[in-house]
């Protein structure tokens, strides 16, 4: 018994199978704090420089633009109803032609205004039309005439009055229409023509 305390004795005065004890009055490191807080560490160095900075760099880069595609294309404006530019197709026993229209709108101080309700009581826009050229295949064409126009969301009613104010009515029913441009069809003696007029924009 005193040999074994002599040993214990000897092997502490020693220090040299110290392991988890204090040492020179300073804790042992733990090896948890491996690349944990360094808040502890001593912040100066011989140099004074700060310890490294580990964070990410800072993002330069300019913010991405999430904002919708700015609408390029350009804004119409109003159509101009006072003038009519027209086209008719015209197909005819295999032959097939086109017709060119021009028209002003015309006033209700018109001297023949009255004639024209005779044919349209609903049109609110009635036009003088000459039309180009004075035949096609081998058909004559009425160079002269006048048109009305029933206008509402998405269609249109073609009226006419002819030259002689002798005859007139409905010419084609039922024609598209998006605001600038009208798109009608009709059939007349085994002849079908394909209209379009195409109002201007407003200046």
């Amino acid at each position: 018994m005193i040999l074994t305390l002599s040993l214990l004795f000897a092997c502490t005065q020693t220090g040299s199978i110290e392991l988890g004890g204090p040492k020179d009055g300073r804790p042992p490191v733990s090896d948890t704090d491996l690349g944990g807080d360094d808040s502890g560490a001593d912040d100066t160095d011989a140099g004074g420089d700060s310890a490294d900075d580990t964070s990410p760099p800072e993002d330069t880069s300019p913010p991405e633009d999430t904002s919708p595609p700015e609408d390029t294309e350009p804004q119409r404006g109003e159509p101009d109803y006072s003038v009519w530019i027209g086209t008719r197709e015209l197909s005819y026993d295999g032959c097939e032609a086109t017709l060119t229209e021009k028209g002003t709108l015309l006033s209700s101080d018109w001297d023949y205004y009255d004639y024209l309700g005779y044919y349209c009581e609903d049109c609110k826009l009635w036009y003088e039309v000459t039309v180009s050229p004075s035949s096609a295949c081998g058909l004559s064409v009425s160079t002269s005439t006048y048109r009305g126009l029933v206008l509402s969301e998405g269609s249109a009613d073609v009226y006419f009055m002819g030259s002689d104010f002798r005859s007139g009515g409905l010419l084609a029913e039922g024609g598209t229409f998006d605001g600038y441009t009208i798109s009608y069809a009709y059939e007349t003696s085994g002849v079908t023509l394909t209209g379009l007029v195409e109002f201007p924009e407003l200046k």
